[in-house]
């Protein structure tokens, strides 16, 4: 399994659309929301948004397409004659795609810091890894699930963004929902990626009470999705 997670990290480190969905995009849109509103409180609210988008974009979108292309070379299929276990296949290549995630996550929140001078304690930023960590799995175990659904690049596409669409517009990783309409804060207060959000916020702000509510949460989201990854799992287009 250690040849697996390094041979997937080396060739996922290399994909061009991790350097822009992942990594110029969210540092882009943070630096230029944050200087654009005028807010005291808005630039950590926009860090840990592009934070959390960054991941979901790589985490989620990204390897939802490279998953359907492993099984379109028929990769997958040759797992059925090796003794590589299917659960450690996936969490080989999870454990890969998660650690470029946080990677990518950490440029943000640096990027962050050296433009908005915050000031992240070393107790906030170590509450943050897990959190990190357990939210990046649960999109990467996810992925499985959608890949499975899809036959083609069109499918992953199209359901890719009806998930990814009213996750991200239905938090407040951009924008603040106090004053949104009732309908839209019951969403909000549903959304798992507005949980995530919540946990890395709760970590900068040492709010632990709420910290560890996101954190049970996301485990739970975690879990869950590494059941439908592992029930669903496709070898084949057949």
């Amino acid at each position: 399994m250690k040849t697996l997670f390094s041979l997937t990290f080396k060739s996922a480190s290399r994909d061009p659309f991790l350097l822009l969905w992942s990594i110029l995009l969210p540092i882009g849109g943070m630096v230029g929301l944050g200087m654009l509103i005028k807010s005291p409180e808005y630039p950590q609210g926009i860090v840990t948004g592009m934070m959390a988008v960054s991941i979901l974009f790589y985490a989620f979108t990204t390897t939802s397409f490279a998953i359907l292309a492993q099984r379109r070379r028929g990769v997958y299929h040759l797992l059925r004659v090796t003794p590589l276990p299917l659960w450690q296949y996936v969490c080989g290549l999870s454990g890969a795609w998660t650690l470029i995630s946080f990677l990518c996550a950490l440029l943000v929140l640096l990027s962050g810091v050296l433009v908005f001078k915050l000031n992240v304690s070393l107790p906030s930023f170590l509450a943050m890894v897990p959190i990190i960590l357990i939210a990046t799995l649960s999109y990467v175990f996810f992925s499985f699930f959608i890949a499975g659904l899809s036959r083609s690049e069109n499918n992953v596409s199209i359901l890719t963004n009806l998930i990814t669409m009213p996750l991200l517009l239905g938090s407040s990783a951009f924008y603040s929902l106090n004053n949104a309409p009732a309908f839209i804060q019951t969403i909000n207060r549903w959304n798992p990626f507005q949980w995530f959000i919540d946990g890395l916020r709760s970590a900068l702000d040492s709010a632990w009470a709420d910290y560890l509510t996101s954190m049970g949460l996301i485990s739970l989201v975690a879990i869950a999705a590494l059941v439908l990854a592992l029930k669903t799992f496709r070898y084949t287009d057949v």
